[in-house]
C-alpha cells in the first residue's frame, strides 16, 4: 500500500499569501526597525513560527507576542476565504479509491492545520496529521517524517512527500522516501537544486506517478 505525504501551506491550501501579508504585519506592530526584503520574507515559508521570529530576537516574551499576533491576524484573513489549489480534493479522492494512505507533515500545529483541513473540505480524506507538537525537530530535519512513517507503519519504499519548499525535499532525502515537488511555489528554484525524483505542475499529475 502507498503512503502519500503532503506538506499542507502551499501544497494543498493557497495560504502563502496569507502568511506572508502575516508577516509582513507582526514585523511593522513589534519589529518595525526590521526592513524585510521580499526574498527575506518569501524564506520564512516552511519556517517554524519559533524559528522565524526568534532569529530577529533574543527576547522570549516578544516573540511569544508575535506568534500570538501572528496567528490572530492570519485566522482573520483565512476567515474571509481559504481554497485548496486545484484538483487537491480529487486528487486524494482518487488516491484513496486505489488504496493510497493520505497523511499530512506541516509545521502547523495540529490543531490548526486540523482546522484548515476542515475549512477546506479535505479533512475527512486525511488518515493522519502530523504537526508541530509532534516532533522535536523539524524540516528540513527528517523526524516529522519518520514521525509520519511510524504513525501509518509505512515501508519508506512505497511513500513520497509532495512540498512546495526545499526543506520538504531536504527532509524527505534525510528520511530516505522520495519526494515531489509542485512547481506553483515560489520556490522552484531552491526545490529543483534538491533534485526531487518528480516534479509536477498540478496535484491530479499524482495519478501518473503513484
Amino acid at each position: 500500500m502507498k503512503t502519500i505525504l503532503f506538506d499542507l501551506d502551499g501544497t494543498l491550501i493557497q495560504t502563502p499569501k496569507i502568511i506572508l501579508e502575516s508577516f509582513k504585519l507582526t514585523f511593522e506592530k513589534y519589529l518595525p526597525e526590521v526592513k524585510l526584503e521580499p526574498t527575506e520574507l518569501s524564506n520564512f515559508l516552511g519556517q517554524t513560527l519559533w524559528k522565524t521570529f526568534g532569529f530577529y530576537t533574543n527576547d522570549d516574551q516578544v516573540v511569544d507576542d508575535m506568534i500570538a499576533y501572528y496567528r490572530k491576524i492570519s485566522d482573520e484573513m483565512i476567515e474571509m476565504g481559504l481554497e485548496t489549489y486545484p484538483n487537491a480534493k480529487s486528487t486524494i479522492r482518487y488516491l484513496k479509491k486505489h488504496g493510497c494512505k493520505i497523511g499530512i507533515v506541516t509545521s502547523k500545529m495540529r490543531e490548526v492545520a486540523t482546522y484548515h483541513l476542515k475549512l477546506t473540505n479535505l479533512f475527512e480524506d486525511i488518515d493522519g496529521i502530523i504537526g508541530y507538537e509532534d516532533a522535536t525537530n523539524h524540516k528540513p530535519h527528517p523526524e516529522p517524517i519518520l514521525k509520519a512513517l511510524e504513525l501509518f507503519n509505512a515501508n519508506k519504499h512505497d511513500t513520497i512527500y509532495i512540498g512546495d519548499h526545499e526543506n520538504d525535499i531536504k527532509a524527505a532525502k534525510k528520511a530516505g522516501i522520495e519526494s515531489c515537488a509542485v512547481t506553483y511555489s515560489d520556490r522552484m528554484r531552491e526545490m529543483l537544486f534538491e533534485q526531487p525524483e518528480y516534479v509536477i505542475d498540478d496535484l491530479d499529475n499524482l495519478r501518473d506517478i503513484i
